[in-house]
């Protein structure tokens, strides 16, 4: 069995603490089960994503569960406002420091109830996580989270991907799309013309030919990561 973190781990107890079911707090989300489910039976990261521990904080709290219990799982300290933490500056990388344990690579896609997909932030991002070694240097990366299973088994609701818009756009890559709309879509490219960009979903598998016009800009996706 794979190994859980330990956010993972209290996040359970807390649940539980509360009185709750995995199905109901899916449901007060706006989630299906298995998207809920990552979280507590496969998320390997050290801290859980800010948004969702702020609005797990608040459902548990009408359960009884202490106020900022679930908030200390996304790394806000006891006595740190939720205000301070949501709007943090943005580090400058140390040109000496090594990749790990800097929690300054920003991410800047959000999921909103109810739909499919992401969208990506408008203005600055409210989280930050560790930055791999591999995106060393490179000021304008960034990192999403995995929303839905049109790509599993390649990538599952709740991972975290790497993004380096630096890097070019290649057949067969793994990309992040960002929509006119603000959209975001993760897909496997295939090809791209002047009238349309085609991408690649593997569950259902199918082609999706998009609209040129529609697609504002197109990152390559460098890694994954659950630990951290």
């Amino acid at each position: 069995m794979t190994e859980i973190s330990e956010a993972a781990r209290r996040l359970k107890e807390l649940r539980e603490q509360a009185g709750l079911t995995m199905r109901s707090v899916s449901e007060a989300l706006g989630w299906s089960l298995t998207r809920y489910q990552h979280y507590e039976d496969r998320y390997k990261r050290r801290f859980l994503p800010f948004e969702l521990a702020r609005e797990l904080d608040a459902l548990f709290g009408q359960h009884g569960t202490e106020p900022g219990a679930v908030l200390q799982l996304a790394g806000i300290e006891q006595g740190q406002t939720v205000t301070h933490r949501r709007e943090p500056v943005t580090p400058r990388p140390s040109p000496t420091a090594g990749g790990h344990g800097q929690r300054d690579l920003p991410v800047i896609g959000a999921v909103k109830g109810g739909s499919e997909g992401f969208y990506f932030n408008e203005g600055e991002a409210k989280e930050f996580v560790e930055r791999p070694a591999n995106l060393k240097g490179a000021f304008n990366a960034f990192a999403l989270y995995v929303d839905g299973d049109s790509m599993e088994p390649r990538y599952f609701a709740g991972e975290l991907l790497y993004v380096n818009p630096n890097r070019p756009i290649t057949k067969n890559c793994f990309v992040a799309v960002e929509l006119a709309d603000g959209q975001g879509l993760i897909k496997q490219f295939l090809r791209r013309s002047d009238e349309e960009v085609v991408l690649h979903q593997f569950n259902p598998a199918r082609d999706i030919a998009l609209k040129a016009g529609e697609v504002k800009r197109i990152y390559r996706i460098t890694g994954a990561g659950e630990a951290g």
